[in-house]
């Protein structure tokens, strides 16, 4: 079990277990919200996850092509968000407390990502979403 919560801790959940590995996405939307050169994230499924407290109060800022981001109303932290397709949860690993006990496992969007980013070359990078084919050009 893993808990987690944005900076002023208004908003608070729980993580049974990881659906997958961490990754890091380096869309323009991503460096965007996140302020940095990407968001770092993991999977959750629906069962895995829960609030503790807080939820209620949630915002959520969706953009014309349908990117969407929960914030908290009071600090602003990102927070996760369920997707309804794939019924799992989108959880910024930022905002775990501990050590989830999973590790990055891939890159992706690296076709976007910002030209002064540097990736480690241990780890997948796929030009687009998950699974799509890698990267243009290899980014160093």
């Amino acid at each position: 079990m893993t808990e987690g919560g944005c900076l002023c801790s208004a908003v608070r959940f729980l993580v049974g277990e990881f659906s997958s590995g961490i990754f890091k996405c380096y869309c323009s939307k991503c460096r965007k919200a996140f302020g940095g050169a990407s968001s770092a994230a993991a999977l959750a499924s629906e069962d895995a996850f829960s609030w503790l407290h807080g939820s209620a109060g949630i915002r959520e800022y969706r953009c014309d092509t349908g990117f969407t981001r929960r914030f908290c109303p009071d600090c602003g932290s990102i927070l996760p968000q369920f997707l309804p397709e794939h019924k799992l949860y989108w959880v910024p690993v930022g905002l775990l407390d501990s050590d989830p006990g999973i590790r990055l496992k891939q890159h992706i969007h690296v076709n976007s990502m910002a030209a002064w980013e540097i990736l480690d070359d241990q780890t997948r990078q796929y030009g687009e979403g998950f699974g799509s084919t890698p990267p243009e050009s290899p980014k160093q």
